[in-house]
C-alpha cells in the first residue's frame, strides 16, 4: 500500500490524536487481552548495527579531531601525503614541512611530519591542522592534545595552541624538552571568551625561538580530543554518542557490516591491528572509499558497549570479502585462528596469550557477552558451507554455551540466530509487516535477528530521502517484528549514521557535520519503540476492522508496571480506535508520545524539528474503556499504568 497524499477535505475542527471521544459504533475497536496468556518478548529487542560507512567513525563517533593525524596513507588510502596539514609562516619567518619517510616512530608508523625552520627574524614557524571539515571549539570545553617529537639540535619550547582559522589564539600552552629521541608530549587547552560553537579553526604547533633555526623537528602520531562520552580516553564525540545512548539500545553489533569483510581478503578488517596504544595501531583501506584509521578498535568497542549498557555482537571475519573472494577450504585454518585468537583477547582470563596482552593494554577483566557471528551477508557468497562449518565446530569447541549468529542459511552445521536484512520499497516494507506470524519456531534455527533494514522510497539502494513516508514504513515493519518478539531476537536499523556531504548511502537515522547532530523521523520511531520495551506481548482482538491503515502491537512490561500500545497510521486521514482492557485495570489517564506530518517531511540541520516527538494525556472511563484518534500519518505510543 502507497502511502497516499493528505486529503484536503480535513475539517479545521476535526479531532485528532490529542483528542478524547464518544464511543463511536463505526471506529475499530481493539481489545487488549491481559486475561490470557501472551508470549515473552526479547529483552533484547532494538540496538544498533554498526560500521564505519558515510565517514561515521573517523571524523564522527571516534572523538579525534585531528585528520590524517599519523601519516600512514592518504584519505583514498594512497600513498602517505602531508594533506590537511600546513605550513605556518609568520612575520619573516621561512619554513617547511615535509612527509619524512626515513624518520618513523615505530614499525607501525614509519613516517614523520619534518619542520624545518630557516628563517625566524620575527613572528612565528609551525603547522596547523584543520580537522575534518573544520575543527569544532565550544563554550567551557577543554581539550587535550598528545604527539610524539624529537630534535636532533632544538630542545624547545614548542607552542600549541587552539586558533580562529582567520587568526587568533582560543587556548595556549608550551612543552619544552626534546631530544634526539621520540617522546610522548600531552597537553591541556582551554578556551576563553568562547560564546558559542564554532568550526573555523586550527590545532597548531609553532615556534618563536631562534634556537630553532637551522635544525628539524620531526613529529607523530598526533591526537586531540574534547570532552567524550563517559570521559573514555580515546572516546567518543559526546554529542552523536548520547544521540545514540538516547535510543536505549540493548545491543551493538561490530565492526561490520561490509566494513568487516574488506574488498579483498587483505583488506579485512584485522582485530589485531586496531588494538594496543594509538602509536601501534595500523590503518586499513576501509569498504566505503576511505582510509580507516583504526584509531577506534576493538577494545574502543567493547569500552562503548560497557558504557552504553549494551549486549555485544562480535561479528568476526569468515573467510570471504566483497571483491568475491572466499578462502579456500585447504587455507581457512590461519583465518579461523585469528577469529579464535580475538575471542580469546576478550574473553580469555591472564594466564591465555591473549587475555594476558589484553590486560597490558589496560583491562585486566575479561568481557562478558555471548553472542557471536560469523560472517556478513553470506548469501552473496556459495562457499559459506564449508567456512561457516569451520568457524563453527572452532567456537563451539572452545565455548559452548555462545549464541550463534549465521548470515545465511547453510546445511552444515546449525545456528542460534539468523541474521535477516531488509532494504525495500514503502509497499514492500508494509506488506512485510505480517511476514513473521506464521513462520516456523523450530527447525534449523531458533529466532531470527533483523540485523539491518530500512525503508528505500525510491528502491534499493542507498539514494532514498529519510523522510516520514521511510519511517512509517519502517514502523509499520517494527510494529509486526514486535508482535512476533518471541522469536525475532534483536533488530537493528542500518545504516545508523551519516555525515552530511559525505554519504555513500541514504536512508540514514542520525545525520551529522562537525558542528551539530539531527535526527530522521525513523530516529524517533525507534526511540519511541525502544523506551517503551514490553516484556510480554498481549493478544489484541480487533471488530469493526483489522490492519491497514492501521498497524498495531500491544505488550506490558511487568517491573514498570505499565501497558503499552504502539500504532501506526498511514492514512491522510485521522483514525479514531475505541479500546477496552480485559484482565487489567489502568489508572483514570494515559500519556501519548507520537509524531505526525507530511510524508515528504525530513528534518534539516536548518529545520531539525520538522518531525519531532509530541505528548499529552488521555482520559480512561472505569479504568478499563477509552477512545484515542490517531492523527494522520502518525507513529504513536500510547502509555497506560496499571492500578494496583
Amino acid at each position: 500500500m502507497k502511502l497516499s497524499l493528505p486529503s484536503l477535505s480535513i475539517a479545521a475542527g476535526l479531532l485528532l490524536a490529542s483528542s478524547t471521544f464518544l464511543q463511536q459504533a463505526s471506529a475499530l475497536s481493539l481489545t487488549i487481552r491481559n486475561d490470557v496468556p501472551g508470549n515473552s518478548s526479547s529483552p533484547i529487542l532494538y540496538g544498533l548495527m554498526y560500521e564505519d560507512i558515510n565517514r561515521c567513525g573517523d571524523s564522527a563517533l571516534y572523538g579525534q579531531m585531528l585528520r590524517n593525524w599519523n601519516f600512514q596513507a592518504n584519505d583514498s588510502g594512497g600513498d602517505p601525503e602531508l594533506e590537511f596539514w600546513n605550513v605556518i609562516e609568520e612575520g619573516s619567518s621561512l619554513a617547511s614541512i615535509t612527509l619524512d619517510d626515513e624518520v618513523g616512530l615505530n614499525n607501525a608508523n614509519t613516517n614523520s611530519l619534518r619542520l624545518d625552520v630557516k628563517s625566524l627574524d620575527s613572528g612565528r614557524a609551525g603547522f596547523l591542522n584543520k580537522g575534518w571539515w573544520g575543527l569544532r571549539v565550544q563554550p567551557d570545553e577543554s581539550y587535550k592534545a598528545t604527539f610524539f617529537a624529537k630534535s636532533d639540535g632544538f630542545s624547545g619550547p614548542l607552542n600549541v595552541t587552539l586558533e580562529k582559522a582567520g587568526g587568533g589564539v582560543l587556548a595556549s600552552t608550551q612543552v619544552d624538552g626534546l631530544t634526539s629521541d621520540f617522546q610522548k608530549f600531552e597537553v591541556s587547552l582551554k578556551p576563553e571568551d568562547v560564546d558559542e560553537a564554532s568550526i573555523d579553526n586550527v590545532f597548531a604547533i609553532s615556534v618563536d625561538s631562534e634556537d630553532a633555526v637551522g635544525n628539524s623537528i620531526w613529529f607523530q602520531v598526533f591526537s586531540l580530543f574534547g570532552e567524550t562520552y563517559k570521559d573514555r580516553e580515546n572516546g567518543l564525540r559526546k554529542d552523536i554518542a548520547e544521540t545514540l545512548a538516547a535510543l536505549e539500545p540493548k545491543f551493538f553489533r561490530f565492526p561490520g557490516g561490509n566494513n568487516l569483510e574488506g574488498q579483498t581478503i587483505d583488506t579485512r578488517w584485522k582485530w589485531n591491528e586496531t588494538i594496543g596504544p594509538l602509536e601501534e595501531r595500523k590503518g586499513r583501506m576501509g569498504d566505503w572509499t576511505y582510509w580507516n584509521t583504526n584509531g577506534q578498535g576493538l577494545l574502543d568497542y567493547m569500552y562503548m558497549t560497557e558504557d552504553m549498557g549494551m549486549e555485544p555482537i562480535v561479528d568476526v571475519y569468515a573467510g570471504y570479502s566483497l571483491q568475491g573472494d572466499s578462502v579456500p577450504e585447504d587455507q581457512l585454518g590461519p583465518f579461523v585462528q585469528e577469529a579464535m585468537d580475538e575471542l580469546e583477547y576478550l574473553l580469555g582470563d591472564t594466564s591465555t596469550p591473549f587475555g594476558k596482552l589484553r590486560a597490558e593494554h589496560g583491562r585486566e577483566e575479561p568481557f562478558k557477552f555471548d553472542m557471536i557471528e560469523i560472517g556478513n551477508e553470506d548469501w552473496f557468497s556459495t562457499t559459506y558451507d564449508y567456512r561457516y562449518k569451520a568457524y563453527y565446530d572452532a567456537i563451539t569447541e572452545k565455548y559452548p554455551d555462545k549464541t550463534i549468529i549465521s548470515t545465511a542459511a547453510q546445511e552444515s552445521r546449525p545456528w542460534d540466530l539468523i541474521d535477516d536484512h531488509y532494504y525495500v520499497t514503502t509497499d514492500e516494507m508494509v506488506n512485510n509487516f505480517d511476514y513473521y506470524d506464521n513462520y516456523a519456531r523450530s527447525g534449523n534455527g531458533s529466532g531470527i535477528f533483523v540485523g539491518e533494514f530500512a525503508t528505500n522510497t525510491e528502491g534499493c539502494c542507498g539514494n532514498s530521502p529519510a523522510n516520514l513516508e521511510a519511517a512509517l514504513a519502517d514502523g509499520v515493519f517494527i510494529t509486526g517484528l514486535e508482535r512476533n518478539s518471541d522469536f525475532v531476537k534483536m533488530i537493528a536499523y542500518a545504516p545508523a549514521m551519516k555525515r552530511l556531504d559525505q554519504e555513500q548511502w541514504d536512508p540514514d537515522m542520525i545525520h551529522f557535520d562537525t558542528k551539530s547532530v539531527v535526527v530522521a523521523p525513523f530516529y524517533h520511531v525507534f526511540q519511541m519503540y525502544s523506551t517503551h520495551h514490553s516484556d510480554t506481548i498481549l493478544q489484541v482482538d480487533a471488530d469493526e476492522g483489522g490492519f491497514d491503515p492501521l498497524y498495531w502491537v500491544s505488550g506490558s512490561n511487568k517491573e514498570k508496571n505499565e501497558i503499552y500500545v504502539k500504532v501506526i497510521n498511514l492514512d491522510s486521514e485521522p483514525q479514531p480506535v475505541n479500546f477496552n482492557l480485559k484482565g487489567v485495570k489502568v489508572i483514570n489517564y494515559g500519556n501519548a508520545t507520537f509524531i505526525s506530518g507530511q510524508p515528504a517531511d525530513e528534518n534539516t540541520l536548518d529545520s531539525p524539528s520538522t518531525i519531532a516527538p509530541k505528548k499529552n494525556t488521555f482520559h480512561i472511563r472505569h479504568q478499563n474503556q477509552f477512545g484515542y484518534t490517531f492523527e494522520p500519518y502518525s507513529a504513536t505510543v500510547l502509555t497506560m499504568k496499571i492500578d494496583n
